[in-house]
């Protein structure tokens, strides 16, 4: 299999760390949706990481797409969400908060490294950085342990983690040990995973695709 993206990306890390966890050996191709986007859209038609190549040539498209087919596919010992209701249920709806926060995180990020000077709105910025509040605020309430479904790591646990260490990367001042205490050691946590240490985060795939620390 084939991985496409950058490890700067939380989506492509979370499938990265996925792939890890299910035991898939794979290649990766390091494409970036700014500088590489024409290479990415004949990749994927919506210029969008990451993609998954399979051995058999069918490319999957959006990191919960692809968990969801390794997930499928995985034996049932290995699997990150359980398959019956409302267990599935629950782990599934941590995952997709954890996936809009980082969606919102990247999102704030475009209005700092790719508007034009003086064309990013202020009040836009304020509302993604409520919103990145309250999402950690809703997470950290609901963290009641090591894991947030159960007794054993799951795609929930995954999202929040890579979601959490991308807002540590983009805007450290959001990631407060004391605002978010039960969400920084929920990643340490995680990051304690041979999985995820198999991907690291990568500032310098970053830098090359244009991110701009913000002073």
């Amino acid at each position: 299999m084939i991985l496409v993206g950058q490890f700067d990306s939380p989506f492509v890390r979370r499938v990265a760390i996925a792939l890890h966890h299910y035991g898939h050996p794979f290649e990766r191709r390091v494409l970036s949706v700014f500088r590489d986007f024409d290479a990415m859209l004949a990749v994927n038609p919506m210029g969008k990481v990451p993609a998954l190549i399979l051995d058999d040539g069918e490319t999957l498209f959006d990191s919960r797409t692809i968990i969801d087919y390794l997930d499928e596919t995985a034996p049932s010992a290995r699997r990150l969400a359980p398959a019956q209701q409302p267990e599935r249920r629950r782990v599934l709806q941590v995952e997709v908060v954890g996936i809009t926060l980082a969606e919102k995180i990247y999102e704030r990020g475009i209005e700092h490294n790719r508007r034009a000077p003086g064309t990013s709105d202020p009040a836009w910025r304020a509302r993604l950085e409520r919103q990145i509040a309250s999402i950690c605020a809703w997470l950290e309430e609901r963290l009641d342990g090591e894991w947030f479904c159960g007794s054993a790591f799951t795609r929930a646990d995954l999202a929040v983690a890579v979601a959490m260490q991308y807002l540590e990367r983009v805007l450290p001042a959001a990631e407060s040990t004391t605002r978010y205490p039960r969400l920084q050691a929920h990643r340490l946590r995680c990051e304690r995973l041979a999985a995820f240490a198999q991907v690291q985060d990568n500032r310098a795939e970053a830098l090359n695709s244009g991110w701009n620390p913000e002073a």
